[in-house]
């Protein structure tokens, strides 16, 4: 296959810069590392610090290898209609995106590029399913300078016919939006995803020193690890340490965050060693999410994510306010999508079937912890049962006030989670069809959940267990144009 063309421009390679990049993240080797271990037993390496230092020297020769091939066979172009990026060096992989089909640009910049003078660029875009958890398109390793000329290359609006290059309008004043308050980062030890990172570090360190050679890691004496009393004051000393380290995260993670409106765009840019300057186009967005996690909740935090169309579960991508008080996310989804007003409460036989859930686990588990402890002793067992029984009370109250929806003139909103609340606010335009689902159960309590089908975020957005006979109105009402003429005639 020949080099990346495209209609009025060449092809352009990245900088050869991030060949180092590449070699010192061991980004295209790592598939390569788990080789040399068979090697490494077949050719009889022992475990001495020999060993450790040919390893080395190979898997950094197998990266620069790697990495140098890679740039070879990597090449972009830009051009009035589409961006092609032409990949691989066996199995060549070309990938078009069409212009109208993008809908954010983020440019990053981690430590290394920083040093180097190098970001890489991540273009979002509807234009097929390449993977959950793929990035649409990446060029990675290109100066500033291009990095920026190919944000504002990408989401620029010129007329049909306009002159490749020429500027339409003067550059847009910002409005700024939203500013990360410091002080905010006191939330991050009761958000999950903060607490997790530090936590899957650790282990990570645990188990790299228990592969690591003796002679390199001696063994040194202490404390029995199974003492009651060095698990005690293990978990004490963990509880702040993990804290500490979730605000150290957070803060490196949204370092100096601002969300700024410029022009037709919604820039927010944020990081302290990874810099992110992620652009989205007003247009394109149909809503927004409020994401509560439990001990949120309790101090009255949440998270903004913007529902965009074509973008999908981008929530990085797509957040537009990392964490703050619920105040502030209230104010700034208002400003992206009108507020329908307050969500109407579900009926009791939603209420019900949540009790009944949350109690049936618990007293499934007390039946059979009373038999473990007659057949086998455990006493804890119907224990364990009780306490889950009592506490399925409050859960299931909790689930039920969580639910909700509303319908307004211009938005529609639900409401549903417990471990993690999650209301979306979308714009009656987004609706693109609807899901009514009713099981058995569901069906004789007088009880049905609705799914609003969108082209933006997770695809649809459910009412859970509304009243059945509440279901036509609010479809009707949440429902623009021609659907709701529809949805109204039939309700009738």
């Amino acid at each position: 296959m020949g080099e990346v063309t495209a209609p009025g421009t060449q092809p352009r390679r990245t900088s050869p810069r991030v060949v180092l990049v590449h070699t010192a993240t061991f980004r295209q080797a790592r598939q390569l590392v788990p080789l040399l271990i068979p090697i490494a037993a077949v050719t009889g390496f022992d475990d001495g610090l020999a060993t450790v230092v040919v390893l080395a020297v190979a898997v950094t020769a197998l990266s620069l290898a790697a990495a140098a091939l890679s740039w070879w066979r990597f090449g972009y172009a830009d051009g009035p209609t589409a961006v092609v990026v032409t990949r691989g060096l066996l199995a060549r992989s070309v990938r078009t995106v069409p212009n109208d089909r993008i809908r954010g640009v983020e440019v990053e910049v981690p430590p290394m590029h920083r040093l180097l003078g190098l970001v890489r660029v991540r273009v979002d875009a509807a234009a097929g399913s390449v993977g959950t958890n793929e990035e649409e398109l990446v060029v990675d390793g290109v100066p500033r300078a291009e990095g920026d000329r190919l944000r504002a290359r990408l989401l620029a609006r010129r007329p049909a016919g306009a002159p490749e290059g020429e500027r339409t309008a003067e550059e847009p004043a910002e409005e700024e939006i939203a500013r990360f308050d410091n002080r905010w980062l006191l939330y991050a030890p009761l958000v999950g995803s903060y607490l997790v990172v530090p936590v899957a570090a650790v282990g990570t360190l645990f188990r790299l020193v228990e592969e690591l050679p003796d002679a390199i890691v001696p063994d040194v004496p202490g404390p029995d690890p199974a003492d009651p009393r060095v698990l005690v004051a293990a978990l004490v000393a963990a509880v702040p340490l993990l804290a500490l380290a979730a605000v150290v995260g957070a803060a490196v993670v949204n370092w100096r965050y601002r969300l700024v409106r410029r022009g037709g765009s919604l820039v927010a840019v944020r990081g302290l060693l990874t810099r992110r300057h992620t652009e989205l186009e007003v247009d394109r967005i149909r809503g927004g999410t409020l994401s509560e996690g439990l001990g949120m909740r309790w101090v009255r935090a949440t998270r903004v994510n913007a529902l965009v169309t074509g973008l999908g579960q981008a929530n990085r991508r797509g957040q537009l306010l990392p964490l703050g008080p619920r105040t502030e996310a209230v104010a700034l989804l208002a400003r992206l999508v009108e507020d329908p007003g307050p969500l109407t409460a579900h009926p009791p036989a939603a209420l019900r079937r949540r009790l009944v859930r949350a109690l049936g686990t618990g007293l499934a588990v007390t039946a059979l912890g009373a038999w473990a402890a007659a057949a086998l002793g455990w006493w804890w067992a119907p224990v364990a049962g009780a306490v889950l029984t009592v506490l399925g009370v409050p859960m299931g109250i909790g689930r039920y006030r969580a639910l909700g929806h509303m319908a307004g003139p211009r938005s529609l909103s639900v409401r549903s989670g417990w471990l993690v609340r999650e209301q979306a606010v979308l714009q009656r335009r987004a609706v693109v069809g609807w899901e009514v689902r009713q099981s058995p159960l569901q069906r004789r309590a007088g009880l049905a959940t609705v799914v609003a089908c969108v082209g933006a975020g997770s695809g649809g957005y459910a009412a859970v267990d509304m009243a059945a006979a509440d279901v036509p109105g609010f479809t009707a009402a949440a429902s623009s144009g021609t659907w709701a003429a529809t949805l109204s005639a039939r309700a009738g």
